[in-house]
């Protein structure tokens, strides 16, 4: 009997009714020490026995001297029919390390893809920034900081603890901690610090306990460190908290750096919808004007097409309203250049076909591949108060005019693409305005917008909506079309829409014709 026990991996104690041992196995007496038969098991055992109840429960750590110490067992107790009760007792603390070890990883898993979803939720840099210090402090932390560097101030600090908002703390300097290591590039990690220690380490905001850790961790992006986050809690870490630290950090720094770089990007774009956004119409005379853009990109107020009123020196007045290839920024960019071109031809007593022409042969300079089509128009007032008016067009849909009695006429310019091909030929024309007469120049986003049964809006279209504007001055005109194309579209994508209208001043008295 006593050699079937001990062949047994598992411990096996037998204690008689009044709780003597009466046999035990080799792996219980070398777990649990002193069972001697007749009498009672020995402290080690005794603890871990009554830790046990009916049912197999979890023994829990035992504790004790020895080969005992440490171990993490499951025992059974199974009572005899005559009064006596068997115990068996296992060893299980390899299974629970690695079930521990299984649980903290699912855990660390579970954090990091939370985390990541949620950072790449947004690219706004303020919310990316607040919502990287408050998931640190729901995780691994009691608190953190996130420090950021920038060349347009001084450092910025959000501060957050678990379930509340993110702070944002404006402070020179950052900290000894954050600073030291923004330079180093390397983490630090300081154990058992006193709070005196942790203020001195940490960024402005963070609330050190009486005795606590503090992990700082560079943010680093495209080689460079710009930024630190620092983790405060009253437990030191271990290597594995470590771990999981580090690539929460690489993950913050990838989407702060993903939002900064979308920040730099709309900056940019502000900086350019500044100053390509259309200037405001000076008033020419004889006439009045009016203008509409409207642009593709959403949320951008700046794209490919423009217009724009310029005085000439010698000749009075010059307009141009043109879409350059493609949208966005890169369409803006051209845009600029195209503009500025068009602004040094107007020093110069030039004719619209060969302000056309010069303005051809710049763009050709370079590479960049763009193209613009543009109608160029120079009015004259006349003594009657008529306005003549003289256009030259390179590849641009054709202006109407639209006479005081509702007659819609099209005014048809050839001419090549402007920055496209060298010894380019434009076409011109000359159109008078009778008071109350208008002309109106547009891109092909208004009639090319397409509705949901992927009709265009087309030029006849157009030219019946501009019938019935008869009789309104030419800024309503144009928002009227405007509005007009984009409730065609439904919502759905467009081009740039640009719409430029003048029209030669009724004189006082004057009515329209019936």
């Amino acid at each position: 009997m006593q050699a079937l026990l001990d062949a047994l991996d598992d411990a096996v104690i037998v204690l008689d009714p009044s709780g003597e041992v009466v046999r035990s196995n080799a792996v219980a007496r070398r777990l649990l020490g002193d069972l001697r038969p007749g009498r009672p098991p020995g402290r080690r055992a005794g603890a871990v026995l009554r830790e046990t109840g009916p049912g197999g429960v979890p023994a829990g750590e035992a504790s004790g001297d020895g080969e005992a110490l440490g171990a993490r067992m499951t025992a059974r107790r199974l009572p005899m029919a005559d009064g006596s009760v068997t115990w068996v007792l296992r060893d299980v603390t390899v299974e629970r390390e690695r079930e521990d070890a299984l649980r903290l990883e699912r855990e660390r898993k579970h954090f990091l893809s939370r985390a990541s979803r949620a950072l790449s939720g947004t690219l706004n840099l303020r919310r990316t920034w607040g919502l990287a210090a408050r998931l640190t402090a729901d995780g691994p932390a009691d608190q953190c900081a996130v420090t950021l560097w920038s060349d347009e101030g001084p450092p910025i600090t959000a501060v957050a603890r678990p379930g509340g908002p993110a702070r944002f703390l404006t402070a020179e300097p950052a900290g000894a901690g954050p600073t030291r290591v923004r330079a180093t590039g390397r983490r630090e990690v300081h154990p058992e610090l006193t709070p005196e220690r942790a203020r001195e380490l940490c960024p402005p905001g963070l609330d050190p306990p009486s005795s606590g850790s503090v992990v700082l961790v560079p943010l680093r992006a495209r080689g460079s460190c710009f930024g630190v986050m620092t983790l405060l809690r009253a437990e030191p870490y271990d290597e594995a908290e470590l771990e999981l630290i580090d690539d929460h950090a690489d993950r913050v720094a990838l989407a702060l750096e993903a939002a900064r770089l979308y920040q730099h990007a709309v900056n940019t774009s502000e900086r350019l919808r500044s100053a390509l956004l259309p200037p405001a119409l000076p008033p020419v005379p004889g006439t009045r004007l009016g203008a509409v853009y409207r642009a593709a990109t959403a949320g951008s107020l700046i794209g490919g097409d423009f217009y724009e009123v310029l005085h000439v020196p010698a000749k009075g007045w010059m307009f141009v309203l043109g879409d350059v290839c493609g949208k966005g920024v890169d369409a803006a960019v051209y845009t600029g250049r195209v503009r500025q071109a068009l602004r040094t031809a107007a020093m110069v007593d030039l004719t619209p076909t060969q302000t056309l022409d010069l303005l051809n042969r710049t763009l050709l300079v370079g590479d960049d591949g763009g193209f613009v089509t543009l109608v160029i128009g120079s009015p004259e007032p006349l003594p009657d108060g008529s306005v003549r008016i003289t256009l030259a067009a390179g590849g641009h849909p054709a202006p109407l005019v639209l006479r005081n009695d509702g007659t819609v006429e099209p005014v048809r310019l050839p001419g090549m693409l402007v920055g496209a091909l060298q010894g380019a030929v434009f076409g011109d024309a000359e159109v008078v305005l009778e008071p109350g007469d208008a002309l109106y120049l547009y891109t092909d986003g208004i009639t090319e917008a397409r509705g949901e049964d992927g009709a265009m809006y087309g030029e006849e279209r157009l030219m019946e909506d501009l019938a019935d504007c008869r009789g309104m001055p030419p800024g309503a005109v144009v928002e009227r079309v405007a509005q007009l194309a984009l409730e065609h579209l439904r919502g759905g994508e467009h081009d740039d829409i640009a719409m430029f209208g003048i029209q030669a001043a009724p004189a006082a008295g004057w009515e329209w014709a019936s």
